[in-house]
């Protein structure tokens, strides 16, 4: 079980636009409005991520829960541009696979 992801929780990107290092980001509005974690919108697959390069999105997330008919996202779930998303999350708030 791992920590739920919501907006403004951050994450990291490996990627590059040439020289320039992509680094990451939070993670965007709206996510799930009506749904609070902690006080912020619960973060789900294909809610996009700041980045650089062009948004980045969460593309893995939890089998089993489901916010708003879309798969919950958790700290260490990938994003599309091979980072993932970091820690704190909600710690209070654990999501299973």
């Amino acid at each position: 079980m791992f920590p739920a992801a919501r907006i403004t929780d951050m994450h990291l990107c490996p990627m590059s636009s040439g020289p320039v290092p992509h680094v990451g980001g939070p993670i965007l509005p709206p996510g799930a409005p009506t749904i609070l974690i902690m006080a912020l919108p619960a973060a789900r697959v294909t809610d996009l991520c700041a980045c650089v390069g062009r948004p980045d999105v969460i593309v893995r997330e939890s089998a089993t829960v489901m916010i708003m008919n879309l798969p919950a996202a958790r700290v260490l779930d990938n994003c599309a541009h091979g980072g993932m998303i970091v820690i704190p999350g909600a710690p209070t708030v654990l999501i299973g696979g």
